[in-house]
């Protein structure tokens, strides 16, 4: 799944690498995902299941908000983009 959503991100825009050759938006919201994934102790595969109810928490005013602004706001764009990644999944 991880592939699937990096795919995604891609063909949706977002850039692997900057001009500079460093890492940029995909790996961002790719470490962002995976740090919630720890955090949650769930499978990228268990977080899809329950994006809805995790999302909020980390993106609102919710009980892991100040989680979610770390790495310059990539765990909350991150986690954005995923739940939009699952909902197109879902209605593929």
């Amino acid at each position: 799944m991880t592939k699937n959503f990096k795919n995604w991100l891609i063909s949706n825009g977002y850039k692997l690498f900057t001009a500079n050759n460093q890492p940029s938006t995909v790996f961002d919201y790719l470490t962002g995902v995976r740090y919630v994934c720890e955090w949650e102790n769930k499978t990228i595969e268990q977080l899809a299941d329950s994006i809805f109810e995790i999302y909020p928490k980390y993106c609102d005013m919710g009980e892991h908000s100040v989680r979610g602004r770390l790495k310059s706001r990539a765990v909350r764009c991150g986690l954005r983009q995923f739940s939009k990644f699952v909902m197109e999944s879902q209605t593929a």
